[in-house]
């Protein structure tokens, strides 16, 4: 099934292949799921569009519930999605000024602070999810229980390789770069 799904056996009416330069696979797999990611942004905002809570802070909150019982220091979150902590501050400053986490004073250093989901940002993320689940389900009808297994236990493998090999300098390791 998956070999005729092959880039370039799409019915185009313009096969999208070709004048292109040679990729290897794995470049390919990096260039699609960085196009997949971004579809499915602009469908969750377009979905999510109206609702107190945008894409950005969506995420965000779905973070904190992988681990309810977790709390996170902005250091924390800003090192997990490895952004900026003055954004980072802000987008938790939101999401406390909506009642959707809670926060409390470190017990050592009162100038550092603890976030954590509460039952109302559960909630929240609960009928958030309910309005994307439709739109999730779609992008895989017809595909095979075992299609959506491969493709789930394949992404996780590289999600968890990306996740423990963070690179603390952020710049590529490339010859002659």
């Amino acid at each position: 099934m998956l070999a005729a799904l092959a880039p370039g056996s799409l019915k185009y009416k313009k096969d999208p292949m070709a004048n292109r330069t040679p990729r290897t696979k794995e470049e390919e797999i990096l260039i699609w799921a960085g196009v997949v990611t971004q579809l499915n942004r602009t469908r969750a905002n377009q979905l999510l569009a109206g609702s107190e809570v945008p894409y950005p802070l969506f995420v965000l909150l779905r973070h904190f519930s992988h681990d309810i019982a977790r709390e996170w220091s902005i250091t924390s979150l800003t090192a997990a999605f490895e952004t900026g902590q003055s954004g980072m501050t802000k987008k938790v400053q939101k999401l406390l000024a909506l009642g959707l986490i809670d926060s409390r004073a470190d017990d050592q250093d009162g100038r550092k602070k603890w976030f954590s989901i509460n039952a109302s940002g559960l909630r929240q993320l609960k009928a958030m999810n309910k309005r994307l689940l439709q739109d999730q389900k779609s992008h895989f009808k017809g595909w095979k229980p075992g299609e959506i297994d491969d493709l789930h236990a394949s992404l996780y493998r590289l999600k968890c390789y990306l996740d423990d090999n963070r690179r603390s300098d952020q710049t590529p390791d490339v010859e002659g770069v």
